[in-house]
């Protein structure tokens, strides 16, 4: 009984407390969620066709010269940037109907796939990735933004993950997409293999975004949703479930608010140089290793990176479970330097037996497991403000495509191949730095919780509700943030408060 129980914690987490509970969380799951995994899915399908259309003959077509790949990469990365804070805006305002701009970023980058497939020059293609970075920043912290609102702490790691499932699920069938097309119609129509990649990602996108505009909640948070599918009593339940939150207003004062928040900056700072460790999916290492080879067919090419992604999809699933059970996250941040660390160092020394260097690239999957549990954690820590929490999550997303742009020029240009010996290296130092941030992140986290804790007194649930003006009252003296009576409110309820 006790084994079957903990293995149903570590797979399911708790059980709903009631059967209307439960019947509500199955309604997120199968509408909220589904369509976020989906559009991470489709964006990734069409964001990593770039990489698989280049060494399946995009580069000798359309003529791409030295680090012109490069510079695509970059111009993709650079409208990612420009594209997110404007879009953290509109997520957390809840002035736009979300279930018309989400649906509508989504139809716009399938589109801008499509025209990828008949360009003719190097530029079309620049141009056509730029737009479609702008669109595709809604995506990504936008969907662990709304799973914030949504679901519990203890359930949020494993939706986080599957949405990085998702992700790495697109990157891993547009590989097996690119390899079946190069055998069955390339050529057809008088249109390369690659030409037809374009084409078939953006008519796999067009149901998803049909659906989101079915389906998907007009706003992100339950106590404001006017969903189809939630009746007023789950819509109340949905708000009831979640811990204390107090709503806060967008205005022109959040920039001031937040940027006085260490929350923002740590977890930015942290997870723009963890970015570096996902080296081995980011840059296509071993897809340009087996090119430069001169050994493997087209398909082989696009099949054999496909271990980097299943390691990153099964290493994400493992840890994001582990994390939910121990109710702990900022541990996994050493044990993904670890095995960067280790990738790297191989692949830096290079001559090493054939079946090491493809443990190299396909340990370095694991250089990802840290994505979903960060922004878990980062949601759970700035759970307390909506405009804290938005800005946080695509400044992460923001900071991280900073640093992708820079690396993919300065340390991964694609006439070092195969070696990369100045990225390697780059990633070995990150490797050092990262976890001392990841223990000091978690030290000032302890240390503002018991900080908080110490402003009251351990009170039924009952009186939970009256003991908020107070605190409210107390927060400007002790240094608080805006919101993080809510961390307390729940402490009341759960656990024993701790000394001042």
């Amino acid at each position: 009984m006790g084994f079957f129980h903990e293995l149903r914690l570590f797979f399911i987490g708790e059980k709903p407390a009631t059967k209307a509970e439960s019947r509500l969380l199955r309604k997120i799951d199968t509408t909220i969620l589904t369509f976020v995994c989906l559009s991470q899915f489709v964006n990734y399908l069409d964001r990593q066709n770039l990489a698989n259309a280049y060494v399946s003959g995009m580069k000798e077509e359309l003529g791409f010269q030295g680090t012109q790949y490069n510079q695509a990469v970059s111009i993709f990365t650079a409208g990612y940037i420009i594209g997110g804070i404007p879009n953290a805006l509109i997520v957390s305002s809840n002035r736009i109907r979300l279930s018309i701009w989400f649906p509508f970023c989504c139809m716009m980058w399938g589109m801008l796939t499509l025209g990828l497939g008949f360009t003719k020059h190097v530029y079309q293609v620049e141009v056509i990735r730029f737009f479609q970075a702008i669109f595709e920043s809604s995506t990504f912290a936008g969907s662990h933004y709304i799973l914030g609102a949504w679901y519990k702490p203890s359930e949020l790691g494993k939706r986080a993950c599957l949405i990085t499932a998702a992700s790495n699920g697109g990157i891993l069938f547009s590989g097996v997409l690119q390899g079946g097309i190069q055998s069955t119609l390339d050529g057809k129509c008088g249109l390369s293999g690659w030409r037809w990649l374009m084409i078939i990602d953006s008519l796999i996108t067009a149901p998803i975004w049909i659906l989101g505009f079915l389906t998907f909640p007009e706003q992100v948070t339950p106590a404001n949703t006017r969903a189809f599918y939630i009746t007023e009593e789950e819509r109340r339940q949905a708000v009831d479930r979640l811990p204390p939150h107090k709503p806060t207003k967008l205005d022109w004062n959040v920039f001031m608010k937040v940027g006085r928040d260490w929350r923002f900056y740590a977890f930015t700072i942290m997870f723009s140089l963890n970015t570096n460790m996902e080296f081995a999916g980011l840059y296509s290492i071993m897809s340009l290793y087996l090119k430069w080879a001169k050994t493997y067919t087209v398909q082989q090419i696009n099949y054999y990176p496909l271990g980097t992604t299943a390691v990153t999809i099964a290493g994400t699933a493992f840890f994001a479970l582990w994390t939910d059970y121990t109710k702990s996250r900022w541990w996994v941040n050493i044990v993904m330097a670890l095995c960067a660390g280790l990738s790297s160092i191989l692949l830096l020394v290079w001559d090493i037996p054939l079946g090491l260097k493809y443990f190299a690239y396909y340990f370095a999957g694991l250089g990802y497991i840290g994505q979903a549990v960060n922004f878990a954690w980062a949601n759970e820590v700035c759970r307390d403000d909506d405009q804290l929490r938005a800005l946080t999550l695509y400044s992460m997303v923001y900071g991280s495509n900073v640093t992708i742009a820079w690396f993919n020029i300065a340390l991964f240009p694609v006439t070092d191949a195969p070696r990369f010996r100045n990225g390697m290296i780059a990633v070995i130092v990150t490797c050092v730095i990262s976890p001392p941030m990841a223990i000091v992140l978690r030290h000032y986290d302890l240390k503002r919780r018991t900080k908080l804790a110490g402003l009251v007194h351990v009170l039924p649930e009952d009186q939970v509700a009256s003991t908020v003006p107070a605190i409210e009252e107390k927060q400007d003296d002790k240094g608080l943030g805006q919101g993080d009576v809510q961390d307390t409110q729940q402490q009341i309820k759960v656990t024993t408060v701790l000394a001042a």
